[in-house]
């Protein structure tokens, strides 16, 4: 079918939102932003043979491209602990995808919307004739009267905490995971303004650390004893020959969520942490002169890595 047919199969069951005014089928979306919430904006996107392909034993879905690309976004707003409101979403489907693709595609778009409960507001689809890709613009809303979070803020003596589990992302998580949007909702209910700084872990532990460390001035020491290992990672390391750990540290695409916290304020957390997705203290924020250090599970310490994913110009290549 044609774009214009396309998009009418895709208005017939909007996805809403209580600020929002208009929605498709003008040509802006329209929001009614309540005073004193402070508003997280968001881009991003997901490319056929970066965040995903479409031939082998690796292949996603439709339904679980669309599912990524909102999943994505909402996972950055997440780390600024706020909420999904509103997404515009564009698509580029490329030659040899077919109506039934194209649908599939926007149900995992409408899926992650509804079960986050955000509005798709509008946007855009066009063809070409290499590579999909879908691009996704996020509003999200901090809390009445509360600061959005950011990566700069963190202080030597915090805590750092993790959500979920770590590693092995390429066994299907990056496909599947639900952004941690719930979980910080509940942080910030359990700490306030405890949390001092955040990041969502996408290019890997290691790497994403080192940006919250440049963004606040302050050096880490990560805990291997207490890392909270998936079973994708061990079972990775098995098949690859790179340890768990360094699954853990480069792999990215876990859309966990790194923090640090107030000492108090972290105590608070675990003792009353009821949410079904773990949390787990995995080290300390340090004076920036200490550096990025890893202590070792026999007690050595040892300069943190660099590694994650960084994508690379058309001149180089992106780094693993």
């Amino acid at each position: 079918m044609g774009e214009l047919a396309l998009i009418r199969r895709i208005r017939e069951a909007p996805t809403g939102h209580p600020w929002l005014k208009v929605g498709p089928g003008s040509d802006c979306a329209v929001v009614t932003w309540p005073a004193g919430h402070e508003m997280a904006y968001k881009i991003d996107q997901v490319v056929e043979g970066a965040h995903f392909v479409l031939d082998g034993p690796e292949a996603a879905t439709p339904r679980q491209i669309g599912w990524k690309a909102l999943a994505k976004a909402a996972s950055d707003i997440a780390a600024a602990g706020c909420r999904p409101v509103a997404a515009l979403v564009a698509i580029n489907l490329r030659n040899g995808l077919d109506d039934t693709f194209a649908l599939e595609l926007h149900a995992g778009v409408k899926a992650c919307a509804e079960r986050l409960g955000f509005a798709l507001a509008g946007g855009d689809i066009t063809s070409s004739e290499r590579t999909l890709t879908v691009c996704v613009s996020l509003i999200g809303a901090a809390p009445a009267g509360q600061p959005a979070w950011l990566r700069q803020g963190a202080r030597a003596g915090d805590v750092l905490l993790v959500t979920g589990e770590l590693g092995g992302s390429r066994g299907g998580k990056h496909l599947d995971f639900m952004p941690r949007v719930e979980e910080a909702s509940q942080l910030r209910n359990l700490a306030g303004a405890g949390i001092r700084a955040c990041i969502d872990i996408t290019d890997g532990l290691a790497r994403d650390a080192g940006h919250l460390c440049e963004e606040s001035g302050v050096g880490i020491e990560i805990d291997e004893a207490a890392l909270p290992l998936s079973a994708a990672a061990v079972s990775a390391a098995g098949r690859d020959g790179r340890s768990a750990l360094e699954h853990v540290l480069g792999d990215g695409e876990d859309f966990e969520l790194l923090l640090a916290v107030d000492p108090s304020a972290a105590e608070a957390l675990m003792k009353n942490w009821a949410h079904a997705t773990r949390l787990t203290r995995i080290g300390r924020v340090l004076p920036p002169a200490a550096g990025r250090t890893l202590k070792r599970s026999d007690g050595r310490s040892e300069r943190l890595p660099d590694v994650g994913y960084e994508h690379g110009t058309s001149a180089g290549s992106p780094t693993q």
